[in-house]
């Protein structure tokens, strides 16, 4: 039972799902929190007068991101893109139809258009081993980040 994670650009949405035991992400600009289908209301961020902000970027952070990314199968794209400058939208059309080859085009279908049509949909999956692998190796680092921003920071 992979977790998968579906975005579309169109819909305005991003959803992050597991075998229908959990949901959560935005839809058409508002959070979506889901547990066995039913609506969770539960709005984390604030906590009296305090704001909670992320912790800043760190090298170990952006390394330790970039690996989960690696781990993430794409199991479909598609997309339209258009640029204002129709040279540009010319040189990538000549571009993607060079490089594409037929394996791709069944899971990833980009087009170049003229028409000014922007647009993005897919789907990526990731083993729940995987996932919570990386979150594990996550908490300390945001226990570390909360310990440092409750001392004023350094």
């Amino acid at each position: 039972m992979p977790i998968s994670l579906t975005w579309d650009s169109r819909e305005k949405s991003i959803l992050m799902k597991w075998d229908g035991f959990f949901s959560f992400g935005w839809a058409e600009g508002k959070r979506v929190k889901k547990l066995w289908k039913i609506p969770i209301p539960y709005s984390p961020g604030v906590y009296g007068n305090k704001k909670i902000h992320p912790p800043r970027i760190r090298w170990a952070y952006l390394k330790e991101f970039l690996s989960f990314l690696r781990e993430w199968k794409l199991k479909r794209v598609e997309g339209s893109l258009s640029f204002p400058d129709p040279m540009v939208n010319g040189i990538l059309y000549g571009w993607l139809n060079a490089i594409k080859s037929e394996e791709e085009s069944k899971r990833i279908d980009l087009t170049i258009n003229f028409l000014g049509e922007n647009g993005c949909s897919g789907e990526a999956t990731v083993s729940p081993k995987v996932l919570f692998y990386y979150l594990v190796r996550w908490v300390p680092f945001l226990l570390r980040e909360r310990r440092r921003s409750s001392k004023g920071g350094e």
